[in-house]
């Protein structure tokens, strides 16, 4: 049986190289870059926040905290990963204690369950080639999914999934098109409707992407409106003390006075405002959606399918983002044609692994 899970839909679509590496050759590598690693922490800090029900879990800087640690021998290898350690520690923490007194213990957040795996099964269709029909080797595709969460919104009592993004800056026109989305959306329904957890007639609305934004908190002042301030002038001290003022006071010694008197003095409202650290954005989406999301699953397996049996040529596509990619520096050494040193660092630095096992023990453990 063919099998696709939704984080291979983005490697396949982006570089067929990329690709076929994890998804064909099955390497992993031995060590995850650190936006990898980072995120992995956040959301096993939030997996473990949001219990079932209203209850809530340990902090997440506690779990952030602890698979850090667990995790620091695989991570650091050289000062510099030292360093880098230290820092996303730093930030980590930082931005889980400042998520939870934003948001608290998510009184309306109903939780169903959190890090859900599962497997639909779909027909595949036809594969066409220049016209002519090709032999289907599978009849069936299994598709895999992982979505972290899915909740009872008790504010309008809809059943929605959560999906946490930690992201450099927070981007989502993209989202409506999104096929991480739309996929989870398309067999989200089917899948908890088996399970019983959605009523009658009842449907997944929403997907809600929970967006931390991984920067550390701006610490200057900020005003009623929640606007950051510059650093106060001595006019900022003389208008806000009021009578009793010579004229003729240092700024030095304004502040001590605004100090006695337990005045809290702030600047102009700075042009340069921080973007939001937090959002959440709701992507809804229709049946009809759903239906158009599926055929693209069906037919993207077709490109699957036509690589693996090799009737289309793998190929690489170079990029800006070639730096994040697991495989980077073995595929520039596949660049300059030298297999010795490709298989040299396969050997080295990967490991062979089943990206769907995860799903398939999860299926055998149902």
């Amino acid at each position: 049986m063919l099998e696709m899970r939704t984080s291979e839909r983005g490697s396949l679509g982006r570089c067929a190289q990329q690709w076929a590496w994890r998804h064909i050759e099955g390497l992993e590598s031995n060590r995850a870059a650190n936006p990898l690693w980072f995120g992995s922490a956040v959301h096993e800090a939030l997996a473990a926040w949001y219990l079932p029900g209203l209850k809530r879990g340990p902090h997440p800087v506690e779990t952030f905290e602890s698979y850090l640690d667990g995790e620091r021998t695989m991570l650091i290898t050289s000062e510099d990963e030292e360093q880098e350690y230290v820092d996303a520690r730093a930030l980590g923490i930082d931005m889980l204690t400042r998520y939870v007194e934003k948001y608290g213990k998510d009184d309306s957040w109903f939780v169903i369950a959190t890090e859900m795996k599962g497997s639909v099964v779909l027909p595949r269709p036809e594969m066409k080639i220049f016209g002519r029909t090709r032999p289907r080797v599978a009849r069936w595709l299994r598709y895999h999914f992982t979505w972290d969460g899915v909740y009872r919104d008790l504010k309008d009592d809809q059943v929605k999934l959560m999906e946490h993004k930690t992201a450099a800056s927070i981007i989502t026109s993209h989202l409506p098109l999104d096929n991480q989305a739309g996929s989870y959306h398309a067999v989200a329904n089917q899948t908890l409707t088996k399970q019983g957890v959605l009523k009658e007639g009842e449907e997944i609305v929403a997907i809600t992407y929970n967006f931390l934004r991984k920067a550390m908190a701006d610490q200057r002042p900020r005003n009623a409106d929640g606007y950051y301030t510059n650093k106060p002038v001595k006019q900022h001290y003389i208008d806000a003390i009021g009578e009793g003022l010579t004229g003729k006071e240092t700024l030095a010694r304004l502040e001590e006075i605004a100090a006695d008197l337990g005045l809290v003095v702030l600047g102009d409202v700075s042009k340069s405002q921080p973007p939001l650290y937090f959002e959440r954005h709701e992507v809804y989406k229709t049946r009809a959606e759903r239906e158009t999301q599926i055929r693209r699953i069906q037919e993207e397996a077709l490109f699957s399918e036509a690589y693996r049996k090799g009737f289309l040529p793998i190929v690489k596509s170079p990029s800006r983002d070639c730096g994040w990619c697991p495989f980077s520096k073995m595929c520039e050494m596949d660049e300059s044609g030298d297999q010795d040193a490709v298989e040299m660092i396969k050997e080295l630095s990967y490991h062979k692994s089943s990206p769907y096992e995860v799903y398939n023990q999860n299926k055998s453990a149902e």
